[in-house]
């Protein structure tokens, strides 16, 4: 007959899980086990008993010293403000401190974003390691409700794009590929049209880079039709790229009728288009230079000299230094 310690939770079930999985032995915590008067250390015995149930530990200043030397998080105790089996249900100061903690990273995420526009890559860098950094803890630390509420999510495939785009800039595409896939995967749980929309375009465009066009064009019309559950930005967004591989493939048709979607979505914005909104940052001249791009892959260069001044102009109003130097 099994005994009450071995069908009720004890602390020293959690003590005995994190002492294992950070390598230590019982006769080394022991050494360091906090005692009430201040001392450190007990009989390894003592350890066994306390990892079994036959002592139970209840004393808070001793739980808060363990969690620090096994580098337990302190709800696994029952001792922070969130509670594992009811972490939605939090009241008061940690649920603000909770939402609070979401507004600054998706401060931060903006502030990437902009410095990834307007400069240096390594200083964009920067907010991506300290996001990716949150994540991990969050991942450790956080318990799982919590990280799979709709906004977590949202934020938490806003820095996989991140991390994608970066690997983009630095030529190692398969893994681009594969944090887009990730992003997807993220999006799909929060049933995000925007979200899911720029994950399959961005993975079309990738998928193209390879030279695979056919799935490039799979993944390019998903994100069109995703798009239509979004907002104008990313229906705009989508089609721009949508029209890249419509020429690319040689469908003319379908490529003016994708740039031209692209374009009149745009303009409907009264030249808010790309302006950072749902992070989307191609402005107009950015739809003229795909329609540029995509006459030289039909085959007719005339039509895109025949843009220049239009694209010149649009170039000053939108002050895209990076497009014009292009």
């Amino acid at each position: 007959m099994a005994s009450v310690s071995d069908t009720r939770y004890h602390h020293g079930t959690t003590i005995k899980e994190f002492r294992i999985l950070r390598g230590m032995t019982q006769e080394s915590l022991a050494a360091l086990w906090p005692k009430s008067n201040g001392n450190d250390g007990v009989l390894p015995r003592y350890i066994q008993d306390v990892e079994y149930g036959k002592k139970h530990i209840d004393d808070p200043n001793t739980l808060r010293r363990l969690a620090e030397i096994l580098q337990i998080p302190l709800w696994r105790f029952g001792l922070s403000e969130y509670d594992p089996f009811h972490p939605l249900s939090l009241v008061g100061r940690g649920k603000s401190l909770h939402n609070l903690t979401l507004d600054a990273i998706e401060s931060l995420i903006e502030q990437t974003w902009n410095l990834r526009c307007a400069a240096r890559l390594v200083d964009a860098e920067k907010g991506i390691v300290r996001l990716n950094s949150l994540f991990a803890y969050f991942q450790e630390h956080v318990p799982l409700p919590l990280r799979l509420e709709r906004r977590f999510q949202l934020l938490y495939a806003q820095v996989q794009r991140l991390n994608a785009v970066t690997y983009v800039e630095k030529k190692r595409y398969d893994e681009a590929l594969d944090m887009y896939g990730r992003m997807y995967e993220t999006a799909q749980q929060t049933e995000d049209a925007s979200l899911m929309a720029l994950a399959l375009m961005s993975e079309g465009v990738e998928f193209e880079r390879r030279g695979e066009k056919e799935s490039a064009l799979s993944r390019l019309e998903e994100a069109r039709d995703a798009s239509f559950g979004a907002s104008k930005q990313i229906i705009a967004f989508v089609h721009s790229y949508l029209a890249r591989i419509y020429a690319s493939v040689g469908d003319k048709v379908r490529f003016e009728r994708a740039i031209h979607s692209a374009r009149t979505m745009a303009s409907s914005l009264n030249g808010c288009y790309g302006d950072g909104t749902q992070f989307v940052f191609g402005r107009m001249s950015s739809i003229l230079a795909e329609r540029s791009y995509g006459y030289l892959e039909l085959g007719e260069p005339q039509k895109t000299l025949e843009m220049r001044m239009e694209i010149e102009a649009q170039l000053r109003d939108d002050q895209d230094l990076r497009l014009q130097t292009w």
